[in-house]
């Protein structure tokens, strides 16, 4: 037997739940036994049917701090006695089975990338006159990687960081991007604009570190070792670095403080530096245009919900409910945050055609979500999913769901899994109030290079890519019923969408052809309208 049919599949997954259930009989043991003995194919479904299973009731035990879910949890069973009561005469084939499925993965699967040692954290959004010292020399738009030094000679740069807190430099200036929450001075100055989003960024150098509580500061860090800081706006924890009194000081809008090794002390021409440094400097900035699609869910009856493109109608992506009936059509529209939502029940599911979905280039996805409070481990598949064409891994599922295992982050929180990896957040969705979903999926250059994403809830950055263990669900090959197209509330297979279902509900989904960066996400987030073609270039 080579592949197995729709129908084989269902009689074989059938046989695996009574064994899960211990409720098999002698005469499916005996037709398990036979399909065992008989099929590759059966033998790797089998096992890896049953190690899911015996993993569900792993993550299920390790949840102490979840409140139980609202069914009564089938008790687990200790799959091994079972099998081997009556499974014995089969060890030869059992071998024969363990072997297929060690190797299996190098067939069916990607094996697991290492994380990339060039993580990407920030972007050069804007400059001026730049001149930057030999070899460090960058274009507009350049993404940035932990560790690398910025060193300019002359000139303005603007660095937005993924958490979205900008810093301008002024040559000559050495700035060392750290992380997307940190950055070092190592000389020069610079000037950081935090928003809400990224409160917590931090700057520091060899006298003085600065955490931002949502504000606008400005550091001078001169050749004699000393810095000086300015609060322009807000507030700012100013922690010294190499003095006799290490005390952390609250400076607030119009303070300021000079920093060395000596001790802290009043900054003597601050009048000055603050006249100077309060005025804001015209930078070049480029920002590409965007086309995108887009799906309201404003309509208030039917199964078929309208797309637009970049702001025109788009009959041709049309979404459509699946699975259900159409007396049912009604209780999918709800009330959303913009306007009208679609509601997901834990059954139906939603596609639209979508080819450029699939292409391996740059993708935003954004939506507003609101996820139940008693929403259990099965409603975790998936919000928006689709298959992708990459260089790197093949082809290969995309899912934008929420976690559902706590040995790889906390359970209810924001995930992404892609080819090779997987991406966790921080704030959990399951509690009933509406929630802004940015994900940001830029593919490598080449086969080498890491699929780099990027997440954000309600404009804050959570979560960076992270490798996914050995023997994670990654397919090399997906069928045409699934490529080209977007798919919300379900879960991909290889042949066609899982049994796995969303519960919750989404307004206003957004899919942009490039990047956003982190302030167009919380514009959008705000006015829900993205950025509009004609103005793609402009001065700040």
């Amino acid at each position: 037997m080579n592949d197995l049919t729709d129908k084989e599949i269902l009689a074989l997954h059938a046989l695996c739940n009574a064994v899960i259930d211990g409720i098999i009989t002698e005469t499916q043991k005996a037709q398990l036994s036979r399909w065992l003995v008989t099929s590759r194919k059966a033998r790797q479904y089998y096992i890896r049917t049953l190690g899911l299973s015996a993993s569900l009731y792993s993550y299920a035990s390790e949840m102490q701090t979840e409140a139980p879910d609202a069914f009564a949890p089938r008790p687990p069973i200790n799959i091994i006695p079972v099998l081997f009561r009556w499974l014995a005469p089969l060890a030869a084939a059992a071998a024969i089975a363990l072997v297929s499925w060690i190797e299996w993965p190098k067939q069916t699967t990607i094996s697991a990338v290492v994380a990339p040692t060039d993580e990407f954290v920030a972007q050069l959004t804007g400059s001026k006159e730049c001149q930057w010292a030999s070899g460090t020399a960058l274009l507009p738009g350049a993404r940035l990687h932990k560790g690398q030094p910025l060193e300019l000679t002359h000139g303005f740069a603007e660095v937005t960081f993924d958490s979205g807190a900008r810093v301008v430099l002024e040559g000559p200036a050495l700035l060392e991007v750290n992380s997307a929450w940190d950055a070092i001075l190592k000389h020069g100055t610079l000037k950081a604009n935090v928003p809400p989003e990224a409160i917590g960024f931090s700057v520091s150098d060899q006298t003085v570190n600065v955490v931002d509580l949502g504000t606008e500061f400005t550091m001078i860090a001169d050749a004699s070792g000393a810095t000086d800081l300015l609060v322009l706006k807000g507030a700012v924890e100013a922690s010294p670095q190499n003095s006799a009194n290490p005390q952390t000081i609250l400076l607030h809008q119009n303070e300021a403080r000079r920093f060395a090794a000596s001790g802290v002390s009043d900054v003597h021409d601050s009048e000055k530096k603050f006249a100077r440094y309060t005025q804001s400097v015209p930078l070049d900035h480029f920002t590409p245009p965007t086309d995108y699609m887009h799906w309201s869910f404003d309509e208030t009856d039917g199964g078929i919900f309208k797309a637009d493109a970049s702001g025109t109608p788009f009959d041709a992506a049309d979404l459509r409910l699946e699975n259900i009936s159409p007396s049912e059509f009604a209780a999918a529209h709800g009330a959303g945050h913009w306007g009208h939502a679609l509601q997901f029940d834990g059954r139906m599911f939603a596609k639209a055609a979508f080819s450029d979905i699939s292409e391996n280039m740059p993708h935003t996805v954004v939506f507003w979500v609101k996820v139940p409070k008693d929403a259990n481990l099965s409603n975790a598949y998936a919000m928006v999913a689709w298959g992708m064409n990459s260089k790197n891994f093949g082809s290969h599922p995309i899912h934008i769901g929420w976690n559902r295992n706590p040995n790889e982050g906390t359970v209810g929180v924001l995930r992404t899994d892609y080819g090779g990896g997987f991406a966790v957040g921080a704030t959990s969705l399951r509690d009933g109030l509406w929630h802004h979903i940015s994900v940001v999926l830029i593919p490598g250059a080449d086969a080498k290079s890491f699929v780099e994403v990027r997440q954000y809830v309600d404009g804050r950055f959570e979560g960076e890519g992270k490798p996914s263990p050995p023997g994670s669900d990654i397919f090399t090959k997906l069928s045409s019923a699934t490529s080209g197209t977007i798919w919300l509330g379900c879960r991909l297979g290889i042949n066609d969408v899982r049994q796995e279902r969303f519960r919750g509900e989404m307004d206003e989904l957004f899919i942009a052809d490039r990047a956003l960066e982190p302030l167009e996400i919380v514009q959008l987030m705000k006015d829900n309208r993205l950025p509009q073609p004609e103005l793609a270039a402009v001065k700040k």
